[in-house]
C-alpha cells in the first residue's frame, strides 16, 4: 500500500461493531411459489390453520371399532362384530355411527365415524360379508391419530428464518399454501485483484483467480447471488473506476486482493477517495487486513488474497454483515457441538480462526484442529480436509477434552462426515 495510505485499523470487536453501525437494514421480500421454495430462507411464521388432523383419522387400513367391544379377542378366539358401513375419504363417516358390536371399514387416512375410539388393523381381522371375526384386542386409540396429535391450531409449523426443505415443501402444501414470503437474495459482485492473476490468465491458466469460487459459492450456499466480475490490475484508477461503475447494480461487492501493505496493493487508497472506510485492518488471524468501506451506501470487502485469511474473512465478516442488512440478523451458517481432540489457543490481543475436521466416533462428534507452519493461512488442504471452524478469544485456551461450538463452512459438510 502507498505510503500516504493509512490503515484504519480496529480491534476484532470495534471492526465488527462500527460496521454493523455504519449499514441500516436493506431487508426485502418476494413471494415465491412452493416449487421454487427449496433452499430459500422463509420470512415469515407459517402458523397451522387448523388443527392437523381435523378429525380423528385411521393410522391403517382396517375397521373403526369401539375398543371395549374387543375384549378378550384372539386368534383362537375372536370377537364377531357386524360391519355397518366403509369410509374411504372425507365426509362419508358423517352419516355413520358405530354402536354396540358394530364395525366400519375404513382406509388409511379416513376419518373415524362417531362413536369409534380404536382401530383394527385390516391383517388382525377376518370379514365374512358383514360379519368381522377380531382376531385381538384393541386398546382406548390404537392406531388412531388424534386431532390436533400431529399440530395444533395457531402452532408455529416453520419459524421464520427457516430454511425450507423438502419435507417442508410438503407441509406447506398441505396447509393449502402455493406461496410463501421469502428474504430476498441480495447480489455480490465478486472481483479478484492483481497482475499476477492476469499473467497467470495470459499464459492459459483456466481459472487464474480460483479464490473467486470460494467467495461466491460460499455466498450462494449462503444465501446470495453472486456475479463474477472477473479481474482488475493492481492500478488504483483502474480499481476506483470499477467500483463506481458496478456498485449501482449489485447489493455489495467483493473485491479479493490488493488489501494487505505490499507496495502494489491499492484496494484500501482506491475506495478511500470514494466513501468511508469503516475499517481496515483487525486483531482476526488470518484475516488481520480484511475491510469493510462504504460507498453509495452499500459495502465494499476488502478480502485478503490468502486462502486462510480469505476464509475467515468470509464468515467473520462478510456473512455476519449479510445477516445483519438482508436477513435480519438470521444465522446463516449452520453450528455443531463437538469434542476437541488437542489443545489449542489463541494469541494474547488476536481472535484466532482454527479451521478443524469433524469425524464421528463411537462417543460422538469429534474436532480436530489443524495446525501448519504460519498457521497454514496460505495452504488450501487445510480447508478442503476441514468441516468447519472455531473462533478463539484472544488469549485463551481451548483443552483437549472440551466441547466447543464449530460453525460447518458450508451445509454441504454433513455430507461427507464419516
Amino acid at each position: 500500500m502507498p505510503l500516504e495510505y493509512r490503515f484504519k485499523a480496529k480491534p476484532f470487536e470495534e471492526a465488527l461493531r462500527s460496521t454493523f453501525q455504519a449499514f441500516t437494514q436493506k431487508t426485502a421480500y418476494e413471494l415465491i411459489s412452493i416449487d421454487e421454495a427449496l433452499g430459500r430462507r422463509i420470512a415469515e411464521d407459517i402458523y397451522a390453520p387448523f388443527d392437523m388432523p381435523r378429525k380423528n383419522i385411521a393410522f391403517y387400513d382396517g375397521y373403526a371399532v369401539r375398543h371395549e367391544d374387543t375384549r378378550g379377542a384372539t386368534g383362537s378366539n375372536p370377537v364377531t362384530l357386524r360391519v355397518v358401513g366403509s369410509v374411504l375419504k372425507d365426509g362419508e363417516e358423517v352419516s355413520l355411527r358405530i354402536g354396540r358390536g358394530e364395525a366400519v371399514y375404513l382406509s388409511a387416512n379416513s376419518p373415524l365415524p362417531e362413536g369409534a375410539d380404536a382401530v383394527i388393523r385390516e391383517e388382525l381381522t377376518l370379514r365374512q360379508s358383514d360379519v368381522l371375526l377380531v382376531k385381538k384386542e384393541v386398546e382406548l386409540y390404537d392406531d388412531v391419530v388424534l386431532r390436533g396429535e400431529d399440530a395444533s391450531r395457531g402452532e408455529i409449523l416453520i419459524p421464520r428464518g427457516s430454511v425450507i426443505r423438502p419435507q417442508d415443501q410438503v407441509l406447506l402444501s398441505e396447509i393449502g399454501l402455493t406461496r410463501i414470503k421469502a428474504y430476498r437474495e441480495p447480489t455480490i459482485g465478486v472481483a479478484s485483484i492483481g497482475d499476477e492473476l492476469l499473467e497467470r490468465f495470459e499464459k492459459g491458466v483456466p481459472y487464474p483467480d480460483n479464490y473467486s469460487f470460494l467467495v461466491s459459492s460460499t455466498l450462494r450456499l449462503i444465501g446470495c447471488k453472486t456475479a463474477s466480475l472477473g479481474i482488475l490490475r493492481d492500478n488504483p484508477e483502474e480499481i476506483a473506476s470499477f467500483v463506481m461503475n458496478n456498485i449501482k447494480y449489485y447489493d455489495a461487492l467483493a473485491l479479493i486482493g490488493g488489501a494487505a501493505r505490499g507496495v502494489k496493493d491499492y484496494t484500501g487508497i482506491s475506495l478511500e477517495k470514494l466513501g468511508e472506510v469503516i475499517f481496515h485492518g483487525t486483531t482476526l488471524s488470518p484475516g488481520k487486513v480484511s475491510g469493510v468501506c462504504k460507498v453509495e451506501d452499500k459495502p465494499i470487502f476488502l478480502v485478503p488474497g490468502h486462502i486462510g485469511s480469505t476464509t475467515s474473512c468470509i464468515y467473520n465478516i462478510i456473512v455476519p454483515l449479510i445477516s445483519k442488512i438482508y436477513y435480519e440478523e438470521a444465522c446463516l451458517t449452520p453450528k455443531v457441538l463437538a469434542t476437541l481432540t488437542m489443545s489449542v489457543e489463541a494469541r494474547p490481543g488476536l481472535y484466532t480462526f482454527r479451521a478443524v475436521k469433524l469425524e464421528w466416533s463411537s462417543n460422538g462428534l469429534k474436532a480436530t484442529p489443524h495446525l501448519k507452519r504460519l498457521g497454514g493461512s496460505t495452504l488450501i488442504t487445510t480447508l478442503s480436509k476441514a468441516g468447519g471452524f472455531i473462533l478463539i478469544p484472544p488469549g485463551s485456551r481451548i483443552r483437549e477434552g472440551e466441547v466447543v461450538e464449530v460453525t460447518l463452512l458450508s451445509p454441504l459438510e454433513t455430507l461427507c462426515w464419516r
